[in-house]
């Protein structure tokens, strides 16, 4: 079975086993003085995360939906109005803080290009409102297949943002291949951002975990935030020492997994059952449109699986696949065979 649903199918390395194995942990859950937790391996991430995107401190979470989750109630209170594009991972997905009974933010969606990255004639007409209190992006952007905003683009957003006293929060769950793709430091990507939330149980290949990460002032109120969520952790240290080699080393692989995503791409992509873009596969996730075919993604899904590849369905015309650390180039023409034989077969 080739499995191509996601990247958090990812399995920790041996290096990631042993250091988890010898990880020196203490109780993050009990702050010490400088307001950090008490586990020695945690903060040594946390720090690692502040480091490599160019902010002040940060805080280790159990999953990328309760690190943006954190960051909205840090930056918001119940009733605000969050700017956010209607197909982010954190709308469609995470949903909990956008409904009435619990988080109760108000979300204004705003347009984008074919390539996720949001319209500034937009924007500005919705900041204009004076209403807005929080704008949210996505960089890799999900829905669209991975692809990226540039630093240019970020700054341009962000400068607006700015002059209207609107702080910006990015779901960077994979800003790591997007910064593979434009091959640039994770600093240079983030720089103009207020916050910004990083996985490394995805591409990075550890096992659980990401990165919320602000001003030493944001993070501080972000902890008290995870606090009341039941969000805090104990002997974090066993999983954090598996993310710090997330970090530092298997980032460095991350151009493979997006060779092996534009291979898939290209040996598919004139099939007349389906609809696909080559030039927005930038990272790791093929997005394809099956809806030439007259079926259904769940159609799609399952027959696939029937025949030994596993694929996501994202809406009724839409499945992803996801190239990620273990997914062979052997996998991805076998992969391509099993497709193009289903698709011709219809």
């Amino acid at each position: 079975m080739i499995d191509l649903r996601s990247d958090t199918l990812t399995k920790p390395t041996g290096a990631m086993r042993r250091a988890m194995y010898e990880a020196i942990v203490g109780d993050d859950g009990r702050s010490n003085q400088d307001g950090k937790g008490e586990d020695p391996t945690v903060n040594t991430l946390e720090d690692l995360a502040a480091n490599i995107t160019g902010k002040e401190d940060a805080m280790f979470c159990n999953s990328g939906s309760i690190g943006n989750i954190i960051a909205m109630m840090t930056h918001c209170i119940r009733g605000d109005i969050v700017a956010i594009e209607e197909n982010s991972h954190i709308y469609k997905s995470e949903r909990s803080p956008f409904m009435k009974n619990y988080f109760g933010l108000q979300p204004v969606s705003y347009e984008t290009d074919e390539f996720g990255i949001p319209k500034i004639e937009n924007l500005k007409s919705i900041f204009l409102q004076g209403e807005t209190k929080l704008l949210c992006l996505e960089n890799s952007n999900n829905f669209k297949g991975g692809t990226c905003m540039s630093a240019q683009e970020t700054e341009v957003i962000c400068k607006l943002a700015k002059e209207c006293k609107i702080p910006v929060h990015l779901d960077g769950a994979r800003i790591f291949n997007a910064a593979a793709y434009y091959n640039l430091s994770v600093k240079e990507l983030v720089a103009p951002v207020d916050s910004i939330m990083f996985c490394v149980s995805k591409g990075l290949s550890a096992p659980i975990g990401s990165l919320l990460c602000g001003s030493k002032e944001f993070i501080q109120q972000a902890r008290t935030t995870r606090k009341l969520l039941g969000g805090g952790m104990r002997q974090s240290g066993i999983v954090a020492a598996a993310g710090i080699l997330g970090i530092t080393e298997e980032s460095q692989r991350l151009k493979e997994d997006h060779e092996h995503a534009y291979l898939l791409a290209s040996k598919i992509a004139e099939n007349k059952n389906i609809k696909l873009n080559l030039g927005m596969v930038q990272t790791n996730i093929v997005v394809v449109d099956v809806s030439p075919s007259g079926y259904s993604a769940g159609k799609f899904e399952s027959d696939l699986m029937e025949r030994g590849l596993k694929v996501k369905s994202m809406s009724d015309k839409y499945v992803r696949m996801t190239t990620y650390r273990g997914i062979s180039k052997d996998d991805i023409e076998k992969a391509a065979e099993i497709f193009n034989g289903y698709c011709n077969e219809l």
